[in-house]
């Protein structure tokens, strides 16, 4: 099964990191949205191969506040919540 990992740091300023593991080979979607539902990052989009990935992510430019990090692999889908502080 798919995992989206708790990102750290979280609360963050001004970077976070966001893990997931795949199991089997997917289409992968991973995606940040601000607390109105707009999406403000597209971080990964592609079929990715089975295995444990790291992706980075820069909230330059945003304002302080709630984010949600969105997971789509396949027929998998979590989500976790994240908090700007700046």
């Amino acid at each position: 099964m798919s995992a989206l990992h708790p990102p750290y740091p979280n609360p963050f300023n001004p970077s976070t990191t966001i893990g997931y593991d795949l199991p089997l080979t997917a289409d992968v979607r991973l995606n940040v949205y601000d607390a109105l539902g707009r999406m403000v990052a597209r971080l990964v989009s592609g079929h990715q191969s089975s295995g444990s990935y790291l992706v980075s992510w820069g909230a330059d430019g945003l304002p302080s506040g709630l984010y949600i990090v969105r997971l789509e692999a396949g027929a998998y889908l979590e989500t976790w919540q994240l908090m700007l502080l700046k």
